[in-house]
Order: structure tokens, then C-alpha cells, then sequence
């Protein structure tokens, strides 16, 4: 959630690894230009030899524009990326708790709110851990998995096997 840079990079990142991704902003213009971005970080990508064309494409085929939360019902994993603003993490989270239902991972991709605070929005905090993605996502092989105080194993151990692919 969020189609922002950081959001877009990250779908971007989901859809090469093989992913099935929603990219979800509310604001429609946001989503309108991050969907542009993912298109046009997959096209550079492939211009440079990152990947084939025939990656990008492929890549492309799996990233689903979201104009509603209630797309994401499907999702294994969603991870938000709204702007450092608790209040508005917190209740996204327990809007996803309820759209995603009980065995969805949540992660935030928070650089400076504790995933503790954040997580007490979600129905099952156990199933909350922070993703933190550095930007630019698509290039930066780099992902911070946080614990929140009551992030469970599993839930650390999936973060961390889906930052691995």
C-alpha cells in the first residue's frame, strides 16, 4: 500500500521475484503514476541488462493495480508503505487485518516508527514485522527485517525467506 516511491520500488521488486503484487494508493493519481514507474523501472532495467525484456514482461503481466483496499483480500503479504505517520500506519493495518483476513503477514516499511506502535493496530500483532526496503528498492539488494515486541518466529522467518527471493 502506497504508490510512492518507496511503494512502487517495492512492488516493482515483488513482481521480478515472481510475485503476483497489488499495488494499492488511494489516491488515484498516486497509483496512476506508481503503476507508470514500476513499467518504466522494468523497461530501464531490461535497456541496461539487469534482466531480459521477456523478465520485464513477465514481471509487468504480475503487477495489479488496487483502486480499493478490498482488492487485497487475496494477498499472503501486504506490505504498507503510507508516509511515517503512526496514526495512519496503525489504522491501515487494522483495515488490512480485517479485508486480509487471519493468516495474512503485515509489514510496514517504516524507517523511524517502531513496529511495536504500529502493529497494535493489527487484529494479530504476532503476524506484524517491519520490512524496511532502502531506496532505490529495484537496485538496493538490501532488506532490514524488524521485530516488533510481538512479531512471531513465523512470521519473521516468511519476511525473511520472501526478502531472499
Amino acid at each position: 500500500m502506497g504508490a510512492g516511491t518507496m511503494g512502487a520500488g517495492i512492488a516493482q521488486v515483488g513482481c521480478l521475484a515472481g510475485f503476483e503484487t497489488f499495488l494499492h494508493d488511494p489516491f488515484p493519481d498516486a497509483l496512476e503514476r506508481g503503476v507508470e514507474s514500476v513499467h518504466a523501472g522494468l523497461g530501464k532495467g531490461a535497456e541496461r541488462g539487469r534482466w531480459s525484456a521477456d523478465e520485464a514482461g513477465a514481471a509487468a503481466e504480475r503487477l495489479h493495480p488496487a483502486t480499493a483496499l478490498d482488492e487485497l483480500a487475496p494477498c499472503g503479504l501486504a506490505i504498507e508503505a503510507a508516509p511515517e505517520d503512526l496514526d495512519l500506519k496503525r489504522d491501515l493495518l487494522r483495515k488490512l487485518s480485517d479485508i486480509c483476513g487471519p493468516n495474512v503477514l503485515l509489514a510496514t516499511n517504516t524507517s523511524s516508527l517502531p513496529v511495536t506502535a504500529i502493529a497494535s493496530g493489527a487484529a494479530r500483532p504476532e503476524n506484524v514485522v517491519g520490512m524496511h526496503f532502502f531506496n532505490p528498492a529495484p537496485l538496493m539488494k538490501l532488506l532490514e527485517v524488524v521485530a516488533g515486541s510481538e512479531s512471531s518466529d513465523e512470521a519473521l522467518a516468511t519476511a525473511r525467506s520472501v526478502g531472499e527471493r
